[in-house]
């Protein structure tokens, strides 16, 4: 019994110390997320954090300042007539926005790779959309109805850093 009260206060000593590791792990995190908390990873996440806040609002040109000039998007199929250049995100984000009548839009945050002045953030989406029916101008027909729209997905962003400043090069 003696041996074992000599041995309590260095039990006590290494509980206490894998206490403190693990509080203090969990402190590298960006709050949150899983992700660690680096300048470069914050900064990372502002952006996109300024993307989704823009998006909320239906601010087309607060979306389209936190994208690259070199902006490319395939929109995951092999079909070319779905791809998105730079040049046409403006007036594609203007009539999309136009459409919205009410949004709700989360991202997680699970994970960024870094490689130089790349970036790549996996994510889980979850918004709902309610879209309002779009009317040509000229006719007075309906050209799409409106609908509501949910999104929940893994999706992943692409960033190049570009004279100090991250900006997003595909994913929105």
């Amino acid at each position: 019994m003696r041996k074992l009260l000599r041995l309590l206060p260095l039990c006590l000593t290494l509980t206490g110390l894998a206490v403190t590791t693990t509080a203090c792990k969990d402190s590298d995190k960006i709050p949150g997320t899983e992700i660690p908390d680096t300048e470069e990873n914050r900064d990372i996440l502002r952006v996109l954090e300024r993307y989704r806040k823009a998006f909320v609002r239906r601010d087309a040109a607060g979306v389209l300042a936190t994208a690259h000039p070199t902006y490319f998007d395939e929109g995951g199929t092999d079909d070319p007539s779905d791809d998105i250049e730079y040049e046409q995100l403006g007036p594609i984000l203007r009539e999309r926005m136009a459409q919205i009548d009410s949004v709700r839009f989360t991202i997680d945050y699970l994970e960024i790779n870094v490689n130089k002045d790349r970036a790549v953030v996996k994510v889980w989406i979850d918004a709902s959309f309610r879209l309002k029916s779009l009317v040509d101008a000229e006719s007075g027909e309906s050209r799409v109805e409106g609908r509501h729209n949910r999104k929940q997905d893994h999706a992943m962003f692409e960033l190049l850093q570009d004279e100090g400043s991250w900006r997003i090069t595909r994913g929105l």
